[in-house]
């Protein structure tokens, strides 16, 4: 046992840190992917930041709760892009938190995306994506692809 116990806490370590990426990945393994479309209300810029901050036009409309913490489903609409399906003031299965507020849905871990290098090229100058999110039945949300829209109207 003497052996043993100096590598306990480096062994919890790093079962706690694969636990986490395991569960990132999760969510695109048990999730249902949804595209979404976004605009940047501040450009990518390279001096700024790797990241694009991203506003969701569904997200847009009056609501039937109060301002606050809110839970949210989302359906994939005629057009092809995700909508709000269900918003409860109350936690539920499937449910992703968000807050709302002025009319608003704001979703904390799709407001921003961060921007890998070779992708930098592809978005330079955009302000209008399509964002595909992997949305777990826990409620865990995980955006994993942007495209710039503007190239496809040119």
């Amino acid at each position: 046992m003497k052996r043993l116990t100096p590598w306990i806490v480096p062994i919890v370590q790093v079962l706690i840190a694969v636990g986490f990426i395991v569960l990132v990945y999760a969510v695109s393994w048990f999730g249902e992917t949804y595209t979404f479309k976004a605009s940047s209300y501040e450009p990518y810029d390279p001096f700024f930041g790797d990241f694009v901050y991203l506003e969701y036009d569904s997200f847009e409309g009056s609501q039937d709760v109060e301002s606050g913490t809110v839970y949210v489903s989302f359906k994939t609409g005629d057009d092809g892009y995700a909508t709000i399906d269900r918003v409860s003031s109350r936690p539920f299965f499937g449910g992703t938190r968000a807050n709302y507020y002025d009319r608003q849905v704001y979703i904390d871990d799709m407001s921003s995306y961060r921007v890998a290098e070779e992708e930098t090229a592809a978005i330079k100058g955009a302000k209008t994506f399509e964002v595909d999110v992997d949305v777990a039945p826990w409620g865990m949300v995980r955006p994993h692809d942007l495209r710039s829209t503007e190239a496809k109207t040119e």
